[in-house]
């Protein structure tokens, strides 16, 4: 199972579930775009810098998350990770977080990372550093995926590290409204809009590439910078 949303919380464990048009999904589940059905191959993503009344919020160590980055979703093949472990309880306070990895962390070499940095499908090279979030779908005639990370990043090669930050960090502050017992909820059809996926359109977080301007506004990358697709719901 892709979703663990009936496990028991506390105020100090922040269920995650994925939707579409507003109902639960998993990786057994048809997805309709442009009147053809996809499938879930892998959707992954870092979380990072949480904090509420301006207060950092600690993550508690486990094989996903450390004390302030967390690997969230599935590759498919396993159960993966949907819940949030903090330190200490939450409060009724809105919840601010940000899609991405710290560009003190981004920049490594995930044979040496510690965790939830190793996984090596989620590193595209110590240049451009990790992919914050991983989407990939199977189609009836193709495959199709949106990876975004760091772009417009400079170094001596792609196997070194930039010392600078890079001139598209791609990073996004979500703050959302948090009761007790929410659900940090993603929706991916309002990542998807009327965006129909082509064999020649995957986004690969290029700010250029005219699907990544169609899809990464949802996400909060772009003016603006409101993401659509997060939500928390009782």
């Amino acid at each position: 199972m892709l979703l663990s949303a009936c496990q028991p919380k506390s105020n100090s464990t922040l269920l995650v579930q994925l939707l579409w048009q507003g109902q639960p999904i998993d990786c057994n589940s048809k997805l309709l775009l442009g009147g053809q059905p996809w499938q879930l191959q892998q959707l992954q993503f870092y979380l990072s810098n949480f904090s509420q009344q301006q207060q950092p919020l600690l993550l508690q160590p486990n094989d996903y998350q450390s004390t302030e980055l967390a690997l969230l979703g599935s590759d498919c093949q396993s159960p993966g990770q949907w819940q949030l472990q903090f330190a200490a309880p939450l409060l009724h306070a809105p919840l601010e977080f940000e899609l991405g990895v710290p560009f003190l962390l981004n920049h490594q070499n995930p044979l040496t990372a510690g965790v939830p940095l190793q996984q090596m499908d989620m590193h595209w090279a110590w240049q451009s550093g990790y992919k914050f979030f991983r989407l990939d779908l199977n189609g009836p005639q193709h495959d199709w995926s949106l990876h975004l990370g760091s772009s417009g990043c400079s170094s001596a090669s792609v196997m070194r590290a930039p010392t600078t930050p890079c001139t598209a960090p791609n990073r996004v502050q979500v703050q959302l409204p948090y009761q007790d017992q929410s659900t940090l909820t993603l929706d991916l059809a309002a990542l998807f809009g009327d965006f129909i996926p082509a064999a020649d359109n995957s986004c690969m977080a290029d700010p250029a590439s005219l699907s990544c301007q169609q899809l990464l506004p949802a996400l909060g990358i772009g003016i603006g910078g409101s993401s659509t697709v997060w939500a928390l719901q009782p």
